[in-house]
């Protein structure tokens, strides 16, 4: 007799948007295959995702209440909305002070290197002794790669976090990968 599979579940979950194919075939026994026809002909829709987010933030803001404070807010959604914005914003305050930290020190990294630069030797030790040597190219190439790259994180998580970069893309402005794409085409795209 052929195993009878609990569809409705498997919709409701499909749904939710939570679970890939893969993880549905695991969790149900249906190859991911049979679940998509089923999805296609019954017309479900990964419409839940959006839902199910929006109903996770009310149950953290919610449950981060004294319990006072969540009976008073039960049935006053303005309460609550301006309750989750004021977390929301103080959230939003500390990361852009740790940036503005991460940016100081990405900023004294750049000038200790240009005070080596400057001076053209650094010192190294070599097993109990302390001395000067020239600069090698190689520490600086590798501290100018450090450099930059912790100076490019701290720049877009600053443009994330301020809001910069929300409209770029109706704007037409072009990523650098887009960018090195168009002067670098790769082997791939040429063929």
């Amino acid at each position: 007799m052929a195993k009878r599979h609990d569809w409705e579940l498997i919709e409701r979950e499909y749904r939710t948007g939570r679970f890939s194919l893969t993880q549905l075939e695991k969790r149900h026994g249906v190859h991911r295959s049979n679940i998509s026809r089923r999805a296609k002909k019954d017309h479900w829709e990964k419409d839940l995702t959006d839902r199910v987010r929006e109903r996770t933030q009310q149950k953290i803001t919610k449950a981060s209440l004294s319990p006072e404070a969540q009976a008073a807010f039960d049935n006053d959604d303005e309460q609550i909305v301006e309750y989750a914005a004021n977390e929301n914003a103080a959230v939003v305050k500390g990361h852009r002070k740790n940036l503005e930290r991460w940016r100081g020190i990405a900023e004294r990294y750049a000038e200790m290197l240009e005070q080596q630069l400057d001076k053209g030797k650094i010192k190294v030790q070599v097993l109990d002794v302390v001395m000067e040597i020239d600069i090698p190219l190689e520490y600086v190439g590798k501290c100018m790669g450090h450099g930059t790259q912790a100076l490019d994180r701290v720049i877009k998580l600053e443009r994330q976090n301020y809001g910069l970069d929300a409209n770029d893309k109706d704007e037409g402005v072009k990523t650098f990968e887009e960018l090195m794409a168009e002067v670098a085409p790769s082997d791939s795209a040429a063929e």
